[in-house]
């Protein structure tokens, strides 16, 4: 498994299915590891390195939200104290999101030597500024809905990290999966983050960390100019260019599946918004 980033307290585990990241975070008493995926190979290899430095360090274990991808090596570390947003602890699609993981196993002759479940969670984060101590280290939350109704923003106060989830990604424009409304109030969020505190590195859950803060607000613009065509595109009943689209993002075969998606997904929202506009805007 690639080893995207390395320092003595973060590294950035890169898996080769969709370029997704896991993430740890080591302290003096305490280590903090975040979405560990894809592969059984994979997850082996993130384990033993954990092992390998963990000592008699507290051991946490955070997802960064529920899609399946994200959840997939929770069985190999079910002994570690878990995190993620209350929204994730009370998702109704539990089921469905663990029938995606056995497909995709099935798919592929996949057997893992851990029981495939959804995470038992033993910290659920409330509301935005939910404050955490792991250790002699601060951690600040943030709910982050849009892309799908459970995400959460983790921001490191100590060593400066900044935990995206599956947003501000450089090698994917946003995938909504649950609401544009909500995702755009998200990517005000964190250009909110990252105006007011100091951050040294952010990680998104597919894709390249930037340690850049000029190159993580032109994320967030991308992000946002993305959509804003959208909505141009669906209230105008125009066709979107994607063939620029694709210069910056190499994988249209499947990238255009989401883009199609997306595309549905808003004309359904902006028909809501006509349709009932009190409603919408309470």
């Amino acid at each position: 498994m690639k080893i995207q980033y390395q320092t003595d307290g973060l590294v950035i585990f890169e898996s080769e299915l969709f370029r997704t990241t896991t993430s740890l975070v080591t302290g003096a008493d305490y280590l903090l590891l975040i979405d560990p995926n894809w592969l059984p190979g994979e997850v082996e290899f993130i384990s033993q390195y954990v092992d390998s430095i963990a000592g008699n360090r507290e051991k946490y274990l955070l997802f960064t939200h529920s899609d399946y991808d994200h959840i997939i090596g929770y069985g190999k570390f079910k002994s570690f104290q878990t995190i993620a947003s209350e929204n994730f602890v009370i998702n109704k699609e539990k089921e469905t999101i663990l029938e995606q993981i056995k497909v995709f196993d099935d798919q592929y002759y996949i057997k893992r030597n851990y029981p495939v479940e959804y995470p038992a969670i033993n910290t659920p984060i409330k509301g935005d500024g939910f404050t955490l101590q792991l250790g002699a280290e601060k951690y600040v939350f943030y709910q982050a809905v849009g892309h799908n109704k459970d995400g959460i923003i983790t921001y490191n106060v100590s060593k400066k990290i900044l935990i995206t989830g599956d947003y501000l990604s450089n090698i994917e424009f946003p995938y909504v999966y649950e609401s544009f409304k909500e995702y755009k109030e998200t990517l005000d969020k964190l250009r909110q983050i990252i105006l007011a505190e100091e951050v040294d590195i952010l990680i998104t859950g597919h894709g390249d960390f930037t340690t850049d803060k000029k190159e993580m607000m032109a994320r967030i613009e991308e992000s946002n100019a993305y959509i804003k065509e959208l909505e141009n595109v669906v209230s105008e009943n125009k066709s979107f260019d994607t063939d620029s689209l694709f210069e910056k993002y190499h994988f249209p075969k499947v990238m255009m599946d989401f883009h199609k998606k997306n595309i549905d997904l808003l004309q359904k929202e902006m028909a809501l918004i006509k349709d009932h506009p009190q409603e919408t805007a309470a």
